[in-house]
C-alpha cells in the first residue's frame, strides 16, 4: 500500500490500510488513519494528519490533464484533512503545483481544486469547494457548502457564509454571504479575535465605505494604498488589482 518510491518519516503513523504513492513524501509526525489516501508527488510537512476516505493529492479533475502526469501538491505542516476531503494536484496549464499553507482545517467533504494556494489558518467547513486556480489568503473562513469561482481571490481574515456562491474576488476583512455572494460589510468578529483594536476596525470600515459603497473606487484605491494603517492599504492593494471584479456589497 506505499509505493516503494515514497518516503515516510521514520515518526509517522500509518494505517496498514492506507495508501501512499510514488514520490509522495510524509513529514514527522504525521498520522495516516483507516483507507487515508496521499497520492503521488505529494509533500505533508510535519504533523499532518489525514482522515479515513480522504484522497490528498489526487489527480487533478481536469479534461486537458493526464491523470498519471507528475505534477505535485504541496502542504505545510499542522493541517488537518477530515473524512472525505479532495485535495488535487497541479496542472500543467495552472503552473504545476497545488500548496497549502500551515495550520489549515478541512472539514469532512471539502474540496480544494488544482493549481489552488491556500495560505494558513484557513478553515473550510463541511462541504466546501474551491475550483481551480482558487487563492485564498491567510486566516479565512469559509461556511459549510460555500464554493468558489474558479481564478477568485478571498483575502485574508475574510469568512464566506454557509451556502455562498462566490463569483468575484472577496476582499480581506470582509463578509461576503448569498448566492451569488455580496458583501455584507466587515469581519468584524474575525477581526477582533486577530486583535485588530477598535480605532483599526474603525479605519477598515472608512475604507470599506469609500472602496466599495460610494462612487469612485479607482480614486479611493489609489489614495488608501498608501495609508499609514497597513490594513488598510491591503484592502486597497487588493480592490484596485482584481482581475476579476470585486463582490458588489449590499445594501440595507
Amino acid at each position: 500500500m506505499i509505493d516503494p518510491g515514497a518516503e515516510i518519516a521514520a515518526d509517522a503513523r500509518v494505517h496498514p490500510t492506507a495508501m501512499v504513492g510514488a514520490g509522495a513524501r510524509v513529514g514527522a509526525g504525521c498520522i495516516l488513519h483507516a483507507y487515508a489516501i496521499v497520492g503521488p508527488h505529494t509533500t505533508l510537512g510535519p504533523r499532518c494528519v489525514v482522515h479515513p476516505f480522504a484522497v490528498v493529492g489526487g489527480p487533478a479533475q481536469d479534461r486537458r490533464t493526464d491523470p498519471d502526469a507528475p505534477f505535485r501538491l504541496e502542504c505545510g505542516e499542522d493541517n488537518v484533512f477530515r473524512e472525505g476531503v479532495t485535495v488535487s494536484r497541479g496542472t500543467a496549464h495552472g503552473g504545476g503545483l497545488t500548496r497549502l499553507g500551515d495550520g489549515n482545517l478541512l472539514m469532512a467533504q471539502a474540496h480544494v481544486g488544482h493549481d489552488c494556494r491556500v495560505g494558513d489558518g484557513v478553515t473550510l467547513a463541511n462541504g466546501v469547494s474551491l475550483a481551480g486556480h482558487v487563492e485564498v489568503d491567510d486566516q479565512v473562513t469559509f461556511g459549510g457548502h460555500a464554493a468558489v469561482h474558479q481564478f477568485a481571490r478571498v483575502g485574508r481574515l475574510a469568512f464566506v457564509a454557509a451556502n455562498a456562491m462566490v463569483s468575484r474576488d472577496v476582499p480581506p476583512f470582509c463578509l461576503a454571504a448569498g448566492d451569488r455572494a455580496r458583501l455584507l460589510g466587515l469581519n468584524v468578529t474575525g477581526l477582533r479575535r486577530a486583535g485588530i483594536d477598535a480605532a483599526g476596525r474603525a479605519a477598515l470600515k472608512a475604507a470599506y465605505r469609500a472602496l466599495l459603497l460610494q462612487p469612485g473606487r479607482a480614486e479611493a484605491a489609489a489614495r488608501l494604498a498608501a495609508a499609514d494603517d497597513p490594513n488598510v492599504a491591503a484592502l486597497a492593494a487588493f480592490v484596485a488589482a482584481s482581475p476579476r471584479g470585486v463582490t458588489r456589497a449590499g445594501r440595507g
